[in-house]
């Protein structure tokens, strides 16, 4: 296997509940499932039963989601902060009755299912007084990847004001690069595996299908339909990759990261 350093760690982010703005961390756990505590949450809006996404409720960007402690430590729960200065805590009535109002619509906070569905849940299920738990809240794969040289060589390809700014993109590792800003950076990774620090391995890599949400301004971020439209022109929308879980472990800002190929 040949062995090429591609860069560093520069940013670290996870995303308590799906299309949420998340929190940026100096250090993360990666499971065989992807990021500990990652979209573990997400809302359902309670009229139709579907799971909601920011690329149809775009006002979830203003809002932003973080572990009150590291998920798996007794009492570590979810809080959500809102435009208004709300902090929501937890999966509650009284949560779901907040949010509601705050969407104008009846949704609640809703976690990824956590065992085997009882005959009582089917049941309820079958009679419409219950809605299938999800297993899982993330789109594509269970982490997401994307390299400083990438959105460099995009804002160069585009010019003029586009900001190609990363927390656009959603990526769990943001990959710095260096002066290697000559391409879509990822395209070479295919095919490999990432090695991260002292153990952990990123594997099964495929290109990401950007949406939609990369548009959508949130804090300080302006609505900017330029970004999908210029990912889309110059490679075909595509920009990051998703990605498996080869070796757990934790990794850290400043890690190097390897690539690894056959």
């Amino acid at each position: 296997m040949a062995k090429t350093r591609v860069g560093i760690v520069s940013e670290l982010w996870r995303y308590p509940v799906k299309s949420m703005c998340g929190e940026r961390l100096r250090e993360m756990t990666v499971t065989a499932d992807g990021v500990l505590g990652d979209r573990a949450y997400a809302l359902r809006e309670l009229r139709y039963g579907a799971i909601m996404s920011a690329k149809i409720w775009p006002w979830m960007l203003q809002m932003r989601a973080a572990w009150s402690a590291e998920p798996g430590i007794d009492g570590a729960a979810v809080r959500i902060e809102a435009p208004n200065g709300a902090v929501i805590e937890g999966d509650s009535p009284r949560c779901a009755e907040t949010l509601s109002g705050l969407f104008k619509h009846p949704v609640r906070l809703e976690r990824t299912r956590q065992g085997p569905i009882s005959a009582a849940d089917i049941e309820a299920i079958k009679k419409g007084e219950a809605f299938l738990p999800q297993w899982k809240f993330y789109d594509e794969g269970p982490l997401h990847l994307l390299a400083t040289g990438t959105l460099q060589h995009l804002k160069r390809l585009e010019g003029g004001d586009c900001d190609f700014d990363p927390r656009r993109f959603r990526a769990n590792i943001l990959i710095d690069t260096g002066d290697d800003a000559g391409g879509f950076i990822e395209d070479r990774w295919l095919g490999g595996v990432l090695e991260i620090g002292a153990s952990v391995q990123i594997g099964d890599m495929w290109p990401a299908l950007r949406c939609v949400m990369t548009t959508h301004p949130q804090e300080d971020l302006r609505h900017d339909p330029a970004i999908l439209r210029a990912a889309a022109q110059h490679h075909q929308a595509y920009l990051g990759v998703f990605a498996g879980t080869r070796v757990s472990g934790v990794i850290r800002v400043g890690d190097p990261v390897v690539l690894s190929t056959p």
